[in-house]
């Protein structure tokens, strides 16, 4: 069995504000992966409590695996509380790029990988938006349900989840001061009552626009020659990663390589996915995560024989 290397280290943005990254890998000198959580999870939604999950099965595959937990999330500092407000803003002008920092200070000159899941595709998108010079240096992003604005249409399926999500949880956290996510059985993590506002707002209708300075992510786009991108959609998630949604999420980001993949039981999965258990699901490491390597692979400007040798691994080791 490969022996893991893992270790945490917080990053200091100010005297309050410390970022939580786990860095998990084996010293195979693989290529740079950042992965980035959604509004309500952390860094479990890769690094299961059990000990595997994508980030484990990428960094046993010789990738240099980092968790970013954004702020109010995880062992990030601080943590959220009731009435404390964190912007969207923050997270991608400010958060992100400390990620980005990080991983060219490890690996200078050397291009990486990021992937993210749910809304955290979006701000990790917007966050590479504002820095073109750090964009210049990926070689190919992941998006797990990652979907910037919902498609019209009635939905029949989602209605109980959007009322929950979208009318429910907003009531409930406006009396509590921020979105019990975990109470309510919507998320492992609670989110700001601001940051899950501003999604909204985003989410169903907004244009793709800064709230707070009004920086244009669409317009600046326009300019920018965007990665290629594998974009995997559960066909059991009929909220917040819709394959619709996700396929318009690609469309918006422009001209460029993309592969979406639809998780869907006889098609190559054993099941019908949703939004978090494409991630979490035991057979997720056996149905998908080999196809998320062997794109990651075939996008990596170099890779050692011995990393490409790990490939064919069994997937029963833990």
């Amino acid at each position: 069995m490969t022996q893991l290397l893992i270790s945490s280290e917080l990053l200091s943005l100010s005297a309050e504000v410390r970022l939580h990254v786990q860095h998990v890998r084996t010293g195979a000198g693989g290529p740079a992966i950042l992965l980035i959580h959604g509004l309500a999870e952390d860094k479990h939604i890769y690094h299961l409590n059990s000990g595997g999950g994508l980030a484990v099965f990428l960094a046993e595959a010789g990738f240099d695996v980092y968790i970013g937990e954004l702020r109010g999330y995880g062992k990030s500092k601080p943590a959220l509380k009731p009435g404390m407000e964190i912007s969207q803003h923050q997270i991608i002008t400010e958060d992100l790029p400390a990620f980005f920092d990080l991983i060219q200070r490890n690996h200078p000159d050397e291009p990486f990988f990021a992937a993210g899941h749910g809304w955290g595709s979006v701000l990790l998108a917007s966050a590479l938006i504002r820095r073109p010079e750090v964009l210049g240096k990926v070689a190919g992003l992941v998006h797990f349900a990652g979907s910037r604005a919902r498609q019209a249409g009635l939905r029949p399926q989602s209605l109980p989840s959007e009322l929950l999500w979208r009318r429910v949880a907003p009531l409930i956290g406006r009396r509590k001061g921020l979105i019990p996510a975990c109470s309510l059985g919507i998320g492992s993590a609670d989110v700001s009552l601001r940051l899950h506002a501003e999604h909204l707002q985003w989410a169903w209708g907004g244009e793709w626009r800064d709230q707070q300075d009004a920086f244009d992510y669409a317009l600046a786009l326009r300019t920018l020659a965007w990665p290629a991108g594998l974009y995997l959609a559960g066909n059991d998630d009929h909220h917040l990663g819709h394959f619709s949604d996700v396929k318009a999420f690609a469309c918006e980001l422009g001209e460029h390589d993309a592969q979406i993949i639809r998780l869907k039981k006889g098609t190559g999965c054993s099941r019908d996915y949703g939004h978090n258990d494409l991630l979490t699901h035991p057979q997720a490491e056996v149905d998908h995560f080999p196809l998320v390597l062997s794109w990651l692979e075939q996008h990596s400007p170099e890779i050692p024989s011995q990393l490409r040798e790990t490939t064919m691994r069994d997937t029963n080791t833990n």
